[in-house]
């Protein structure tokens, strides 16, 4: 039994195939139950890790967003993981502030990271929009110094986005870029994509991936095998051929819930701090008119 993963973002659309997790392998006996090394379940969880965080940065953000480095003078690196939290809120919360100023809604996506050497940084990701550079710049400037960088820079010649913002001490190698720390997080107004789950039978490896109506296959994403068990897997994913418009980053803020308001929606009248709240007659039909009517007759 095999079951397909169907992941829809911004223009892609991702598929995995493999089999089912309480599956055996195709025609072998029942084996006694095994439990992964830990550097299996490191690797695993690494990988998945990376795939999510491409996927939450597909839904969200275009190509002509921002990805900044902020990095931290030498008497103004912090001391620990919260200490560098702390001053990572209070940067992205200003900068929130003065984007609803324009009236924008900022989207942000952030991984703090410190080296061997205790040299702190944080690789910081945002929606662009006009003098998003010089606000970023200006409100940094405490701390240290911004890097700009071009997204078409970190998904070119292969790369992937999902493992440059979710780097680990597992996932990064002795060298330039070893990580001896490192804390992902990001905006809670984020799309977080979830995936569409379907049992198939009768899947054959044969069978070439079918492209929806407007979209193609990525050649370079499609990968198949054969697991040691004896199951097949494969992905692929699915570009739509001509891109949607951009999602609406327009800031609205909410809107002050009169109470006197409420109360008329409910057929009430009067000022509620002070205990009016009168009832009114649905087209002076009650007894009143009933009784006024009487009289005038």
């Amino acid at each position: 039994m095999y079951k397909r993963r169907r992941w829809k973002y911004g223009n892609i659309i991702e598929v995995k195939e493999n089999r089912r997790a309480h599956c055996g392998a195709p025609g072998m006996p029942r084996q006694p139950k095994t439990n992964p090394t830990p550097e299996t379940v490191r690797r695993q969880n690494q990988r998945r890790r990376e795939e999510q965080t491409e996927r939450i940065i597909g839904a969200n953000f275009e190509e002509d967003d921002l990805v900044r480095t902020l990095t931290f003078a030498k008497e103004k690196r912090p001391e620990s993981m919260r200490e560098a939290q702390h001053i990572l809120k209070r940067f992205y919360e200003r900068l929130r502030r003065e984007y609803r100023k324009r009236y924008f809604e900022l989207f942000w996506i952030a991984n703090i990271e410190c080296t061997p050497r205790v040299a702190w940084h944080i690789h910081f990701m945002c929606n662009a929009i006009f003098g998003a550079s010089d606000l970023i710049r200006d409100l940094w400037e405490q701390y240290g110094v911004v890097y700009d960088q071009k997204l078409k820079d970190l998904t070119g010649a292969g790369k992937k986005l999902g493992a440059y913002f979710a780097k680990t001490p597992e996932s990064t190698t002795d060298g330039e870029h070893k990580v001896a720390e490192a804390k992902q997080s990001h905006s809670r107004n984020l799309i977080i994509p979830k995936p569409e789950v379907k049992a198939i039978t009768g899947w054959s490896m044969d069978d070439a991936p079918r492209p929806p109506k407007g979209y193609y296959l990525i050649k370079e994403s499609l990968y198949e095998g054969v697991t040691d068990d004896g199951w097949r897997y494969r992905g692929y994913k699915f570009a739509r051929i001509r891109p949607k418009p951009p999602r609406d980053r327009t800031y609205r803020p909410p809107r002050k819930k009169n109470e006197n308001t409420h109360l008329h929606s409910r057929g009430l009248f009067g000022d509620p701090e002070r205990g009016q709240a009168i009832r009114v007659r649905d087209h002076g039909r009650g007894p009143g008119a009933e009784a006024a009517g009487r009289r005038h007759s």
